[in-house]
């Protein structure tokens, strides 16, 4: 892999403030000579991500996830390297230096389809707009309720009843058939000939926070016709990953931002009618069921999100699995429960903003949406539905921490079951305890893996391992020095395996290229190298380094001795291994004065 010269990339580095940038997307307080937060990569709650502002590196103790500044936007933004550092070098106001061939064909590939989805959203958005041939389509949105502003805001557009409509178009402007199909846009059919994926259909561009086009969702125009399923998506491509995205994002994001609050709905034009009529923090999930990926990114701008699907939708299981993985993420989720029949689409026109906001404020909380959803359609006379119910009722609540909550929920559980208030707390009570005991021992282990000291569980000499480890990384001017003084036998565990590497010099005229790093290193090694990096002490002086470096040399001379004294008082030693014996500790002690 081609490479930026290092002297840029440590310029670029050094003019990012990393706690700054971080805090862009998470909530960063100090903690001694270093910052902490909830890790953006992992749903938790309690902060295992650390920022150090010094050398500009963060590491999760949780999840083992780090790096430096361009390695946390390209982790956060899922983008490339050569991407990441162009837009820091944005940030710094610093002029990028030229690529190099292979470098530039990567990123110059993902460039070209994100001008190439530009076009062709343009292309689209053109032939609603201006073509008689999207006649039937301009009725459709018409009746729909969208007007002229609507599709300019959103940028929709037709794609037409033509096999290589579009296909031409960006033929005629040279685009190959290669990218056309890495991009999505065509699909390969017999004899290797190609054709439009989207015909006949009403297409929304997909948008990602930046406000760049990186993939499209068609409606049919006609239920019935034989163009395939209702809604058809772009496929996975360079720059696209459904479960990373949602729809809408990078118009509401500053409003989400402003209000703490967003409203996840299920389609497209669900979202559309919603920003239409005022309620601009609506966004759409690009499915059902929510990722990890997605409530991650909800997290950055939200505390809060209101649930805002179709009635035959909201009850699914992938769809509760979702509701819980963003509650997983710290988010309070509500759910706005529609009428039978009814989306939020047909509810705004129906009832207008109002209407829609009366369904708001009446919106469950998530544990009541699920009782509701455990007692719906359940003949509860019948004792076995009814003590199946009454069951995961019992299970539901007795999950909630809070014994507040739990008594609030038992008690609205009991009036909508009909069912004794008292026995339901004693069994929850009995169920909240055996959960306690299930997972005091997982309490245990993640507190012990959390201290509030970095260093409390290590030993003196681990602790000087991998502050001279650090140093050797971040120091060029020392490791000579150091590597004269001791070599990967000093070094012990996952500290001599690093040693190695680093001694050998096979990761440090790289140290500041993540994707080296990681080929050399490995992902386990990657993230002990992250963690030392954020652990290293600031101002350590040279000297301070040096005689810590003699003094795990030291060690090992000390160690050696101790061994070779024992091997000495060996009655059955032949004279060949004595005199070994013998030459060898008259070398430690030798090499030991003369180094002191």
């Amino acid at each position: 892999m081609t490479r930026y010269t290092e002297g840029f990339i440590e310029e670029l580095k050094n003019s990012v403030d990393m706690v700054d940038l971080v805090s862009d997307y998470l909530e960063l307080k100090r903690s001694g000579e270093r910052y902490k937060g909830l890790c953006p990569f992992h749903n938790e709650k309690t902060p295992s991500f650390f920022v150090n502002p010094d050398n500009h590196f963060y590491h999760c103790f949780g999840c083992g996830a780090g790096g430096d500044v361009i390695n946390f936007v390209m982790e956060i933004e899922n983008i490339t390297f050569s991407e990441s550092i162009k837009l820091l070098a944005e940030r710094a106001g610093i002029e990028l230096p030229d690529l190099n061939d292979n470098q530039r064909r990567r990123y110059k590939e993902r460039e070209k389809i994100f001008v190439l989805n530009k076009l062709t959203a343009k292309f689209f958005n053109y032939i609603l707009l201006e073509k008689n041939m999207a006649k039937e389509a301009r009725s459709y949105l018409e009746k729909r309720n969208f007007t002229k502003d609507d599709i300019k805001k959103f940028q929709l557009g037709y794609a037409a009843d033509e096999w290589q409509m579009l296909m031409s178009f960006l033929k005629k402007r040279e685009y190959s058939f290669d990218l056309m199909d890495k991009a999505g846009l065509i699909t390969k059919g017999k004899n290797n000939s190609y054709y439009d994926k989207f015909r006949n259909r009403i297409m929304f561009p997909i948008f990602n926070n930046r406000g760049e086009v990186i993939a499209f969702g068609g409606r049919i125009l006609d239920d019935q016709s034989n163009y395939g399923p209702k809604y058809l998506n772009s496929p996975e491509t360079p720059i696209f990953s459904k479960k990373k995205n949602l729809y809408g994002m990078h118009l509401a994001k500053e409003k989400i931002r402003e209000t703490g609050t967003c409203i996840i709905m299920e389609g497209y034009t669900d979202v559309i009618q919603a920003h239409k009529y005022g309620f601009e923090n609506a966004i759409a999930s690009l499915g059902t069921s929510f990722t990890e990926e997605q409530a991650r990114l909800i997290k950055r701008y939200a505390e809060n999100a209101y649930i805002a699907y179709d009635a035959d939708t909201a009850g699914n299981k992938a769809t509760l699995r979702g509701l819980e993985i963003l509650s997983e993420a710290g988010i309070d989720v509500k759910v706005i429960e529609l009428p039978m029949g009814s989306d939020p689409d047909q509810l705004l026109i129906k009832k207008g903003a109002e209407g829609f906001k009366k369904y708001m404020d009446n919106a469950s909380s998530l544990v009541d949406f699920k009782i509701n959803m455990i007692i719906k359609d359940k003949d509860l006379k019948d004792p076995g539905l009814r003590i199946k119910a009454l069951k995961s009722i019992i299970d539901l609540i007795s999950e909630i921490s809070s014994e507040l909550k739990r008594e609030i929920y038992i008690e609205r559980a009991s009036e909508k079951t009909d069912f004794s208030k008292k026995v339901l707390s004693e069994e929850v009570k009995k169920k909240a305890k055996e959960n306690k005991n299930r997972n005091s021992k997982l309490n245990i282990e993640k507190q012990n893996s959390q201290p509030k000291n970095l260093y409390a569980q290590l030993s003196y000499q681990q602790k000087i391992e991998e502050q001279i480890l650090a140093y050797f990384i971040n120091n060029p001017s020392l490791r000579e020095k150091i590597a004269n003084k001791i070599t990967k036998k000093d070094f012990s565990g996952r500290t001599a395996q690093l040693a190695d590497l680093l001694f050998k010099g096979k990761v440090i005229s790289d140290s500041l290229k993540i994707d080296h790093i990681k080929e050399q290193l490995g992902e386990e090694l990657l993230s002990y190298w992250s963690e030392i990096i954020v652990k290293q002490k600031k101002g350590l002086s040279e000297e301070k380094i040096l005689k810590l470096a003699d003094y795990l040399s030291s060690q090992r001379v000390s160690e050696n001795k101790t061994k070779i004294c024992s091997l000495l008082a060996d009655e059955k030693l032949n004279l060949d291994k004595l005199n070994k014996l013998l030459l060898t500790f008259y070398n430690m002690n030798y090499n030991s004065e003369r180094r002191d």
